[in-house]
């Protein structure tokens, strides 16, 4: 292995290692009186710092000028807003985490990374799914809750959810070599413990997910669709795994409690609350409050019916209100441009059988449902990651297929 291959997969293990962390430090992964996460942050950062000074050519386009913006806004008027109205604790950490990992990793993998780092990274992230699902199924490391739902490792079931759902798309968009069988029965279990973390935005993006697949590929897809719908139809009513399904987790969460109460819209109001108490903060502070104190302005306004969350569950929100009017035009605008440009260049190479752009493309659209309903800022970096590899100049595909 080549020292510049080396230093990437370095980088690389280590970047998938913060990207599924999501914190510089993290107390959780403390082992024998040593914290692991300080070890993986510095060589994260040691690394991020040689890429970057290494870059000597930058070619601007109009996402990365749209990117660009957003950053620089957020990193300008984030200082100036706290010194107005406070930092806190968790403001404080959710910003400096954003700003250590999210953005020299974007960077990075826009000016640095190739087909094949991507590929591994993605690999690597995909292991971690099946780490995941394999805890979720043995019960190690299960963080008991109180509503029944699954937490592992300390990380929520809305989390879980999410890694689930990328654990279906992985094995199902990207160019893996593995037998068929392999494939569907590891993509059922990702979608059954999808529907057991009781978080319907994972599974409900992941349903969009393959709705629009469906729609773009009517013909070529119809008649395997209507036959494993025949066949999984056939499964649940000759078997009691339906059954067996509902009794675990909270899958009736997901179908809003249908089954068990006759129906129940409670997360659902509460997102009408979010949106209402952001767009009352949207339209009192168009210039933003400063990361971490949405929940505190929130509240001032309506101090009998005080909120219990920390951000607004919605990424666009959480911008426009903690950052201001400016960073939130800048997100939309970026979204919109990777929105078209990861679509293009799936129909561009879809012919090419080792393209990565059907999977960026249909986890882009999943992890943008995600952050309107679930989503914060720094839960964001994964959003962030997928639209840094459609930006990359060089198309991420082998020149002939093997």
């Amino acid at each position: 292995m080549k020292i510049n291959n080396l230093f990437s997969f370095i980088f690389v293990l280590t970047a998938a290692a913060e990207l599924a962390i999501g914190r510089i430090y993290d107390e959780r992964l403390s082992f024998l009186g040593f914290n692991l996460s300080i070890l993986l942050s510095f060589v994260f950062l040691l690394f991020s710092i040689i890429f970057i000074f290494s870059t000597k050519k930058i070619i601007l386009d109009k996402s990365k000028i749209l990117l660009i913006s957003f950053f620089l806004v957020l990193l300008i008027m984030n200082p100036i807003l706290w010194t107005i109205y406070g930092a806190f604790e968790y403001g404080v950490i959710k910003f400096f985490n954003f700003v250590l990992i999210s953005i020299p990793l974007s960077f990075i993998i826009i000016e640095k990374l190739k087909y094949d780092d991507i590929k591994n990274l993605f690999h690597i992230l995909l292991g971690l799914s099946f780490l995941l699902l394999f805890l979720a199924i043995t019960g190690l490391f299960d963080t008991p809750r109180a509503d029944g739902r699954i937490s592992i490792l300390g990380g929520g079931p809305i989390i879980f959810g999410r890694w689930m759902g990328f654990g279906v798309l992985a094995l199902f968009f990207m160019p893996i070599q593995k037998k068929i069988t392999i494939r569907i029965i590891a993509i059922s279990a990702f979608i059954i413990y999808c529907l057991i973390s009781g978080s319907r935005g994972p599974f409900t993006a992941l349903l969009i997910c393959f709705l629009l697949f469906f729609f773009l590929n009517f013909r070529k897809v119809f008649f395997k669709s209507l036959i494993l719908f025949f066949v999984i139809s056939c499964v649940f009513i000759a078997t009691n795994i339906s059954n067996d399904i509902s009794e675990l987790g909270r899958t009736d969460r997901v179908f809003l409690n249908v089954a068990k109460k006759g129906g129940s819209n409670q997360s659902t109001q509460t997102r009408y609350e979010l949106i209402e108490r952001s767009l009352d903060l949207m339209i009192r502070y168009p210039l933003g409050i400063g990361a971490g104190n949405w929940q505190i302005k929130a509240n001032e306004y309506s101090p009998t019916h005080l909120m219990a969350h920390e951000y607004p569950h919605n990424l666009i929100f959480e911008v426009i209100n903690e950052y201001g009017i400016f960073a939130g035009l800048f997100l939309i605008l970026f979204i919109l441009k990777i929105s078209f440009t990861s679509f293009a260049k799936m129909i561009n190479y879809k012919n090419n059988k080792s393209s990565l752009y059907p999977f960026l493309f249909y986890l882009w659209c999943f992890l943008i449902v995600n952050a309107m309903v679930s989503g914060s800022l720094n839960d964001s970096r994964l959003l962030l990651v997928v639209a840094s590899c459609v930006m990359i100049h060089k198309p991420l595909l082998l020149k002939l297929d093997e």
